[in-house]
């Protein structure tokens, strides 16, 4: 979900976010792309059962705070992963067990009709006691789910959970939009960023192709056209068909952002002209990266598929050499692809055919890569459940968010998951059929656990394949995340409701892509859609923008 600031973000930001992540379309235009499996396999899970002095202040200790030898159960509405915490066989899952005294019950869902069966559930009063949500990527809902008392009010609470409690503060900058309290933990996307924005994205580019054209990765926005104009019309392949695209994206607008940002220019920010934020949507500068994305339709340099592409038909282009430059997360993905042209290409090493491109200059030199809030969904408690568990559920989001919890879900328990060398973990997880070593998670699924305090992403074992260029991969995008402007600054939805914000959202996008592919009066049809913008309620967006700025003296 593009997670920046949460004033018009109800709608953007979950789908950027997901757009990020690879995965497809669903859960009401926000949260929901394809399957989750395949997400879940990048979360390279574990720590370990040694309680060491790590996660010194938890205040579970030994079997029950309270005295009481029997199991408190807790229920949790997973992404379909029932497999998490059902087997008492797991050890991670016994050492849980033993840590707090708990026994976990999952109700798993498809990813992409999650939303749907979560309102079933809370319409039926049988809500799950721990559960994901979208939190603030869905002001609308959530401001409802606070009103009728359906989500806990963690900040409330939360002073007697130290980790749980800095985990929220981490986050504090969104408070203002849910009355000042956070009723929900924001789950961290790079646990390992001290920032609050990142970006792992970057540049794909087929390295066979590069290297068959005696061409360089390119490093500007001038570069990029030269390149993907050569990858459309040199025969790249050696098929003597004109049958490659040198540049691909998918799901309708949202991934031209890297280019609208070489240009000094985006979809949804903000910048400050003369004393006044101005939206940067109806500039100049958008309307000389909109001509530039029009120049690659027209010239048959991008892939005219670009509006009906999702995220998975992309990567297979990319891989099967019919487009030659996409955009897609970096350390994420890169075995991904390694994997995938290993597969199509028998044989071929697959380094040589693919390599991460970066960050490009854009016109004025500079690299800009918008970052987005370092998180993604919110884990959630119910409200309405009783005491004993409201507390069982604080003391387990608390332990996992200490050392000692995390190094169990990022590592799994010592001696039987990994072994210390000095200060280096070294893995005991056997190797699939392939000799593959497999993730914590395939061994022991309540390793999955971790999701409900960070996705991880940055987390890269030493036994990690190609683990030198995994890291690489996304490391020039988080380095150069650009910060918004305006980030943390909420507008009462009250004076800027959420609808308004989709409203523009998919206008922005449906005009962006009509424009692309079929505008024959290019400057006229930019016209009328600052205007048309403008009387959709944009005037109203960029009112209330500029009033909330000057109350906070930004």
């Amino acid at each position: 979900m593009g997670a920046e600031a949460p004033k018009r973000a109800s709608w953007r930001m979950t789908k950027g976010r997901l757009n990020e992540l690879g995965l497809g379309k669903g859960w009401n235009k926000g949260i929901g792309y394809g399957t989750v499996t395949a997400l879940l396999a990048v979360f390279l899970a574990g720590c370990s059962n040694d309680p060491g002095t790590e996660g010194e202040g938890n205040p579970s200790s030994g079997k029950d705070g309270s005295g009481s030898t029997k199991p408190v159960e807790l229920t949790l509405m997973a992404f379909e992963s029932a497999e998490v915490a059902k087997s008492d066989d797991d050890p991670i899952y016994k050492a849980l067990q033993e840590k707090l005294n708990i026994r976990l019950k999952v109700v798993s869902s498809p990813f992409n009709n999650y939303n749907d069966k979560l309102n079933v559930m809370i319409a039926s009063g049988e809500l799950a006691d721990l559960f994901y949500g979208d939190g603030i990527g869905n002001l609308e809902q959530f401001h409802t789910w606070i009103e009728e008392e359906i989500v806990l009010p963690m900040s409330d609470r939360s002073a007697g959970y130290p980790n749980l409690d800095k985990a929220l503060k981490r986050f504090d900058m969104y408070k203002a939009a849910t009355g000042g309290k956070h009723y929900g933990l924001p789950i961290t996307s790079y646990s390992d960023i001290d920032k609050p924005v990142y970006n792992d994205h970057t540049m794909w580019i087929r390295k066979d192709w590069l290297d068959k054209l005696h061409l360089q990765v390119p490093t500007t926005i001038d570069e990029f056209y030269q390149v993907a104009k050569a990858f459309a019309e040199q025969d790249p392949d050696g098929n003597n068909k004109a049958d490659t695209y040198g540049y691909g994206s998918s799901d309708g607008s949202w991934w031209f952002y890297p280019i609208l940002n070489a240009f000094g220019t985006s979809q949804d920010r903000y910048k400050k002209v003369d004393g006044k934020w101005v939206p940067e949507v109806i500039q100049p500068e958008t309307k000389e990266a909109l001509a530039f994305l029009k120049k690659l339709y027209d010239e048959k340099i991008m892939d005219p598929e670009f509006m009906i592409n999702n995220g998975e038909q992309l990567i297979e282009k990319f891989v099967a050499g019919k487009v030659g430059i996409i955009f897609k997360n970096g350390s994420m993905f890169y075995n991904t692809f390694y994997d995938k042209f290993e597969k199509a290409y028998p044989g071929r090493d697959p380094k040589s055919m693919f390599v991460a491109g970066g960050v490009m200059k854009g016109k004025s030199g500079a690299k800009r890569l918008d970052g987005f809030g370092n998180f993604w969904m919110t884990t959630l408690i119910n409200n309405q459940i009783g005491e004993e568990k409201k507390k069982k559920a604080l003391e387990l989001l608390d332990y996992l968010a200490s050392d000692e919890g995390m190094r169990l879900m990022r590592w799994g328990v010592e001696g039987r998951h990994y072994r210390k060398e000095g200060d280096k973990f070294v893995s005991l997880v056997e190797k699939d059929e392939n000799g593959v070593q497999k993730t914590l998670a395939k061994v022991a699924p309540t390793a999955r656990l971790k999701t409900l305090i960070t996705w991880d992403n940055g987390f890269v074992p030493e036994n990690t394949r190609n683990r030198e260029e995994v890291i690489k991969a996304g490391r020039e995008g988080i380095e150069n995340a650009n910060v918004d402007p305006l980030f943390g600054m909420v507008i009462d939805p009250k004076a800027l409701p959420p609808e308004l914000t989709k409203t523009l959202g998919d206008y922005v996008e449906e005009t962006f892509v009509q424009t692309i592919a079929r505008s024959k009066q290019f400057d006229a049809d930019w016209e009328k859609f600052v205007k048309t913008w403008l009387s959709k309620g944009g005037q109203k967006a960029w009112d209330e923008t500029n009033k909330k700025a000057l109350e906070e003296g930004r």
